[in-house]
C-alpha cells in the first residue's frame, strides 16, 4: 500500500502498506514491569487479545497461520484477528477515540509518530534483531512504542525478455547500478509509439530516487528538511527529465493505467517501486520471464512494520506474550517471512533464509539485502501539515502537472517544512 500521508514526505502518490518482524529462540523470558516485552509460559496469564492489521488476502491468511502457531503454543490465550482491508489508519483512528482500540496493533514506522499516544512503550533489546537500527523505526523520542515485526524494501523487477531482445547485460544480482547505469539502460530498452511504446521504466518516485542520488528527507537528527539540497534537486530534476524524454509514461499516457499491469504486458522494462508484495501476482503470470535486481543507485526506502499494545489494553499481558512471539519467535519468524504471500523480510536473521527460498529461481536475495543497506521510512510528528506543504511539488513542478523549476520549489517547500518543525 502506497501513501505519502505513510511516508510523512507524501507528494502524489499513495504507498501500500504490509507487516512482519521477529527473533528469538527462547520462548521463555520473564515479563518485567513498563511494558517489557516476553514470554512466559508459567506466568499463568490467559484470555483473549484482539489484534488489527492491513493487508491483503494472501497476506491476512499468512497472518491467520501465525497467530494460529502462537495460539497451538499458547493455548490459555485467544486471538481475534480483526483484518481491516480498507482504510485503516483512519478506522483505528476511530477505535481509539472510542475506546475500542484492539490489544495489539500493526503499525508501519512512517505512521508510528501520529499513534505513538495511544500505545504503551515498550521495553526492546536492539541487539535481538538483524539489525539494531530497527528498533530506532519503533521509536519516538528516543522510546520504543512498537516492536519491530517485518521490512518491506523496495527493489528494481526487470523484464529479461526485453533485455535479451535489446541485447543488454542482466544488471548484477547484488549491486546496484550506478543512476547513470539505469539512465543509459533505460533509454535503450525504450523503443517504438503510441499504443506499442515500450518504456524503460514506470514513472520514478521520489520518496525513492532522493537516496539514489545521495539526498534525504531530513537531517539525521530530524530537525531540519533537507529537500533544498543539491541531492534532492538532483533528483527531481532526474524524475523530470525522464518524463520528458520520454523513457517513463507521461501524465496523459499513465492516466487511468496500471503501470504493474504494463509491466506485466510488456511495456515497461524496468519497475523500480517494486515492494515484495507484487511477487505473488507475478508468481502466477505465465510466459513472463522476469526477476529482481537492487535498487538503482542504492535508493529507494524500506518500510518497516511493527506491533504495538494499546495503552487502553485489557490484557496488556497476554498482548506482550503475543506480541514477543510474533517478533522473537524464529518459528513464528519463519512461518511469516516464509509463506507463499512474500509479505516481507523477517527482523530475525536467523528467519531470512526461509523468506529467500519462497521462490526458487527468483534473486528473493535482493530484497534481503535491501532491508540490511536502504534506508528507512523517514518520519515526522506533525505528518498533515507536513504533507500539505509537500502538495506544491506535484503542483507546481514538472514532477507533477506544474510547471516551475526544481531548483525554485524545492527549497521553498523546505523553509516551510522547517518553520513546521521549529513549532
Amino acid at each position: 500500500m502506497k501513501k505519502w500521508l505513510l511516508f510523512v514526505v507524501s507528494l502524489f502518490v499513495v504507498i501500500g502498506m504490509t507487516a512482519c518482524s521477529g527473533n528469538s529462540g527462547t520462548a521463555d523470558s520473564s515479563q518485567s514491569e513498563g511494558g517489557a516485552v516476553g514470554e512466559s509460559a508459567s506466568s499463568g496469564t490467559k484470555g483473549k487479545i484482539t489484534f488489527a492489521y492491513w493487508g491483503a488476502q494472501t497476506e491476512a491468511d499468512a497472518i491467520k497461520q501465525v497467530i494460529a502457531d502462537f495460539e497451538k503454543s499458547h493455548p490459555e490465550i485467544k486471538v481475534e484477528s480483526q483484518w481491516i482491508q480498507k482504510d485503516y489508519l483512519t478506522k483505528l483512528q476511530t477505535m481509539i477515540a472510542g475506546g475500542t482500540a484492539p490489544d495489539v496493533m500493526l503499525i508501519s514506522g512512517g505512521d508510528l509518530p501520529g499513534f505513538a499516544s495511544a500505545f504503551q512503550e515498550q521495553q526492546v533489546d536492539p541487539s535481538a534483531f538483524s539489525s539494531p537500527s530497527l528498533v530506532d523505526s519503533m521509536s519516538v523520542d528516543g522510546k520504543a512504542y512498537a516492536v519491530p515485526f517485518i521490512i518491506k524494501p523496495k527493489v528494481m523487477a526487470i523484464n529479461l525478455d526485453l533485455f535479451k531482445k535489446n541485447n543488454i547485460p542482466l544488471p548484477s544480482p547484488s549491486n546496484p547500478m550506478t543512476m547513470d547505469q539505469f539512465d543509459e539502460m533505460a533509454k535503450k530498452l525504450t523503443t517504438g509509439e503510441g499504443s506499442s511504446k515500450v518504456f524503460g521504466s514506470e514513472p520514478l518516485y521520489l520518496p525513492n530516487l532522493i537516496y539514489s542520488f545521495g539526498g534525504s528527507f531530513y537531517s539525521d537528527d530530524n530537525t531540519q528538511s533537507l529537500l533544498g539540497s543539491p541531492e534532492a534537486i538532483k533528483a527531481g530534476e532526474y524524475i523530470v527529465a525522464a518524463k520528458q524524454e520520454g523513457i517513463v509514461p507521461s501524465d496523459n499516457e499513465k492516466q487511468g493505467q496500471n503501470m504493474m499491469n504494463w509491466f506485466l504486458s510488456g511495456r515497461i522494462a524496468m519497475y523500480t517501486d517494486f515492494g515484495p508484495w507484487y511477487i505473488p501476482q507475478l508468481a502466477d503470470v505465465k510466459g513472463f520471464d522476469w526477476d529482481m535486481v537492487p535498487f538503482p543507485g542504492g535508493g529507494g526506502s524500506k518500510e518497516i512494520n511493527g506491533l504495538a499494545i494499546s495503552k487502553d489494553s485489557k490484557n496488556a499481558e497476554a498482548a506482550k506474550i503475543f506480541v514477543h512471539h510474533l517478533t522473537q519467535d524464529d518459528g513464528a519468524q519463519k512461518i511469516i517471512g516464509g509463506n507463499k504471500s512474500a509479505y516481507g523480510v523477517p527482523v530475525l536473521a536467523s528467519a531470512t533464509g526461509a523468506f529467500e527460498q519462497i521462490y526458487p529461481g527468483k534473486n528473493l536475495k535482493a530484497f534481503v539485502l535491501a532491508s540490511e543497506k536502504q534506508h528507512p521510512q523517514e518520519a515526522q510528528k506533525r505528518t498533515n501539515e507536513i504533507n500539505n506543504e509537500m502538495k506544491a511539488i506535484d503542483d507546481q513542478t514538472p514532477i507533477g502537472i506544474g510547471s516551475k523549476d526544481v531548483k525554485e520549489v524545492f527549497p521553498q517547500v523546505a523553509e516551510k517544512i522547517n518553520n513546521i518543525l521549529k513549532q
